[in-house]
This record gives structure tokens, sequence and C-alpha cells, in this order.
């Protein structure tokens, strides 16, 4: 009987000839949604634990994803003054979090640096980082290439936007009757 069963011979016909569902544009959207919100949620218990302010844990975001960033930087990322960046750097390396250095050819720049207590294995970014180089490894370079510039892409436009008006609101949004893909 189990010999039959591998056969599909015992299983009706409409059975046998099923197609996987079908993936929506719509459903992926929403699962990239609950994933927002997931490491939304992560990253406000990380910030708990780690005692730091919302501008803080900010800062050691960026830091993760800037290559060795200027003070200066770090205030137009954050939208913060150069005050305000002062005493965001002054908390974080009160902590160990960050370390301040001088430029190597420009003395009057400061770097900011990964300190000892920087939490680098630790925070939601390690799990979606995990899953990202899983899914990646079972890509060709041509399929990451193409990835990487949909999602630079999908970036930059969400840098450059502003505010959506109501105008680009009812142009993105679904027509009652119509089908989303």
């Amino acid at each position: 009987m189990m010999y039959l069963d591998k056969l599909n011979i015992n299983k009706p016909r409409e059975v046998i000839m099923e197609r996987p569902a079908v993936l929506t544009t719509s459903e992926l959207f929403r699962e990239l949604l609950r994933l927002t919100r997931s490491y939304a949620l992560c990253e406000a218990r990380l910030r708990h634990r780690l005692d730091l302010n919302d501008t803080d844990l900010r800062a050691v975001n960026l830091l993760r994803s800037m290559q060795t960033p200027s003070s200066g930087q770090l205030a137009r990322e954050l939208g913060v003054s150069s005050a305000g960046i002062t005493s965001v750097l002054d908390r974080l390396e009160a902590r160990g979090v960050v370390e301040r250095r001088h430029h190597a050819s420009d003395r009057r720049r400061t770097l900011v640096v990964p300190g000892p207590n920087f939490p680098v294995s630790t925070g939601p970014g390690q799990v979606l980082l995990r899953h990202l180089h899983t899914f990646s490894a079972r890509l060709d370079e041509p399929d990451r290439l193409r990835l990487r510039a949909e999602l630079e892409a999908s970036r930059r436009e969400l840098d450059q936007r502003e505010t959506g008006s109501s105008e680009e609101h009812q142009a993105t949004t679904p027509q009652p009757g119509s089908r989303e893909s």
C-alpha cells in the first residue's frame, strides 16, 4: 500500500494535478510589513536591554551600516545638530559603545568607531543577517546582483521621498474590484 501511495495511484486526479499556490506581490508586501513590525519590536527590546534611548540606538545601528562615519555624517543621518551628536556620542563613549578617533589626514575630522562594549553579535539584525545569508547562498550571482539593485533602488526612492501626496496615494491604492498581483 505504501508503494501505491508513492505512485499517487490511490489519490484523486485533482490532488495529483494541484499546483502550488502563487505568491502574490500583495502577500509578499504584507510579509515584509510583518517583518518590519517584528524587527521594530525586537529593536525596542534590544534598546531596553542595552538601556539606550531611541537616538542612541539609531546611532549604533548607523555605525553598523556605515564604514567609520564622521560625527558630522552621523549628525546628518540622525537629523540632529552638532551639539546633539556630541551629546549622543558622549553618552555612548562613556558606556564604551563607541570611540572617537581623529582622521588620519584631517585632524579636524572626528571618526566614530565601535568601542569595546559595542553590541556586535546581538539584536534582531543578526537574525535577519543569518536568514539573508542562507537565502543569498541559494541565488546565483546575477540574481544576487538584481536583488541588490532592487533593494538599492527602493532605498534611494524612500530616501528621496518626503511625504506622499493624496494624489500619489490614490494612484497607488488599488481601486475596488481591481485585482492585485
